[in-house]
């Protein structure tokens, strides 16, 4: 599966990361799974404020993701 990450994630997972994962999954078992390998990123993955998109729709972390979906991990953002 591909995740696309942005903002602070994407610094500690990277922009585009293949992932062995089995699937179908929910986004919160995708979580869990990526914090497992990335222990740097357990703290951002669990935020309720990053956000996680299949498509164009922002989707709960119950979401079923299926073989072959691109799943999105969109960081908060601050600016001024």
């Amino acid at each position: 599966m591909k995740v696309r990450s942005y903002g602070k994630l994407a610094d500690l997972l990277g922009q585009e990361t293949d992932v062995d994962i089995d699937v179908p999954c929910t986004v919160d078992e995708l979580r869990a799974h990526l914090a497992a390998i990335y222990p740097d990123a357990a703290q951002p993955l669990a935020s309720k404020r990053v956000l996680a998109c299949v498509g164009d729709t922002v989707v709960p972390n119950s979401h079923v993701v299926a073989p072959g979906t691109v799943v999105e991990l969109l960081a908060p953002v601050s600016g001024g």
